[in-house]
C-alpha cells in the first residue's frame, strides 16, 4: 500500500531541500572580505625598505571593493562582480575602467587604463589582471598580476613586456 504525501507536507519538504541545496551552495562560495599584510612578494613589483602594504576588501554579492595602502597612500577601487565596468584608479593616478570576476576557487581582477607616457605621444592602454586565490586554511591570499597592452599584442609576437608577480599577503 502507497501513502500519498500531503500537499502541506510535500511542500515543507520541498521547501526544507531547496534550504538545503541554497546553503550548500552558498557555503562553497569564496568570500574575500577582510584585512591582510604583505609577507612576500617575487617578481617585478617589490615594496622598498620599510615600506607596508595593506590590503582591506569588502565583498558583496554584486562587487568587491579593494583598498589598498601603499606606502601611506590609499587607494579604493569597486570591482563590480555582475559583467558590468566600475571606475578604476591606477596607484600612478590614471583613471581606466575595471571589472571582476569569480572563477571556481579564484577571484580575477581586471583593470584596463590609458595614459599618455610620453607628453606628446600616442595614448598607449595598459591591462593588469589580477588573479586572487585564498589558502585552504583562509589565512593567506595570494595574488599573482599580470599587464599587457592589448594595442601591441600583436607587433610585440607573443614577447612580454612586464613580467608578472606575485604578491602573498596574511590575514590580519
Amino acid at each position: 500500500m502507497t501513502r500519498q504525501i500531503s500537499r502541506p507536507a510535500y511542500i515543507l519538504i520541498l521547501a526544507a531541500l531547496l534550504g538545503l541545496v541554497a546553503g550548500t551552495l552558498g557555503a562553497d562560495k569564496l568570500d574575500f572580505s577582510g584585512s591582510y599584510t604583505l609577507k612576500k612578494t617575487t617578481g617585478a613589483a617589490k615594496p622598498a625598505k620599510g615600506e607596508v602594504w595593506v590590503l582591506s576588501v569588502s565583498q558583496t554579492e554584486s562587487a568587491i571593493e579593494v583598498t589598498r595602502v601603499l606606502n601611506g597612500h590609499q587607494y579604493v577601487n569597486k570591482f563590480p562582480l555582475d559583467g558590468s565596468e566600475g571606475t578604476y584608479v591606477s596607484p600612478g593616478g590614471p583613471a581606466g575602467t575595471c571589472k571582476g570576476q569569480l572563477k571556481t576557487k579564484y577571484l580575477i581582477l581586471d583593470s584596463f587604463v590609458t595614459s599618455h607616457p610620453q607628453l606628446n605621444g600616442p595614448a598607449v592602454q595598459m591591462h593588469t589582471k589580477e588573479r586572487w586565490e585564498l589558502s585552504s586554511d583562509l589565512s593567506a591570499l595570494r595574488i599573482r598580476t599580470d599587464v599587457d597592452f592589448p594595442q601591441f599584442s600583436r607587433t610585440l609576437n607573443g614577447f612580454q613586456v612586464v613580467e608578472p608577480w606575485f604578491e602573498t599577503y596574511v590575514r590580519n
